[in-house]
């Protein structure tokens, strides 16, 4: 039995599927139609889809006919993330059929939606995302939406250590969507700081990269760009490792 995951993540930009390099939309580029993923990823039989919706927060404003639209095809676990911000719209996404939510920029103005979330919907519906951004060799939590640092990722993961949450996704900005290897240094510096699952994103290129970090004591791996392409820049081609190779990396 496979127990460590892999999960290709879906970025969302006005109901469509794009790739994007270093949170940077400068760079954003025109993958296809989510939903058509979405089927695609069904005959790989993926292990979870994440969705990530990254106007949601700026424009304050949910899709709630795509998600549903996308729970409505996919045969795997979804979690969603972007503009998050009420219980309501929280329970809402799982009544849609999302398994979990993943909180990021709400963490800043309302830390205790937290706490409000896991006490109406369950510790293990709850994912928190905290973005990494390294400067002059040193590691900070890094906010998408001011484009600046947003203090010690230390300090952030110490503050949601005793949280009751089901997992945390960090993701490496420097590495973002580069498919030049996963930051070993970040993981190896922040995994035993925190007792909750952790999914690693940045900078996968390869099922050896993908072994390397799935070694670590990381519960499972994401990306936004190894699942849609081959290789950096390269064309558009969705793909998953088959079971034989998901033996070999976890």
């Amino acid at each position: 039995m496979i127990s460590k995951r892999i999960i290709p993540s879906l970025i969302i930009k006005e109901g469509e599927l794009i790739h994007r390099k270093n949170f940077d939309e400068n760079t954003d580029r025109y993958v296809g139609d989510p939903i058509n993923a979405i089927n695609i990823f069904n005959e790989y039989f993926t292990d979870e889809i994440v969705i990530l919706d990254v106007e949601a927060s700026k424009n304050d404003y949910i899709n709630y006919n795509l998600l549903k639209d996308l729970a409505g095809e996919a045969f795997t676990p979804l979690s969603y993330g972007g503009g998050i911000k009420t219980l309501d719209q929280a329970e809402k996404i799982i009544k849609i059929g999302y398994e979990k939510l993943i909180l990021n920029n709400i963490c800043f103005s309302n830390f205790n939606f937290i706490e409000i979330c896991t006490k109406n919907l369950g510790a293990q519906s709850i994912i928190i995302s905290i973005d990494i951004i390294k400067k002059e060799q040193n590691y900070f939590v890094y906010d998408y939406q001011t484009k600046k640092k947003a203090g010690s990722v230390k300090e952030f993961l110490q503050k949601i250590k005793d949280l009751e949450i089901g997992e945390v996704l960090i993701t490496s900005v420097s590495y973002d969507g580069l498919m030049s290897g996963c930051d070993l240094e970040l993981i190896n510096k922040f995994e035993g700081l925190i007792d909750v699952p952790i999914i690693y994103r940045g900078g996968l290129s390869s099922l050896n990269d993908m072994k390397l970090v799935l070694s670590t004591s990381i519960s499972a791996i994401t990306s936004s760009t190894f699942f849609i392409m081959k290789k950096r820049d390269g064309g558009i081609v969705l793909n998953y490792p088959s079971r034989d190779e998901k033996n070999l990396v976890c």
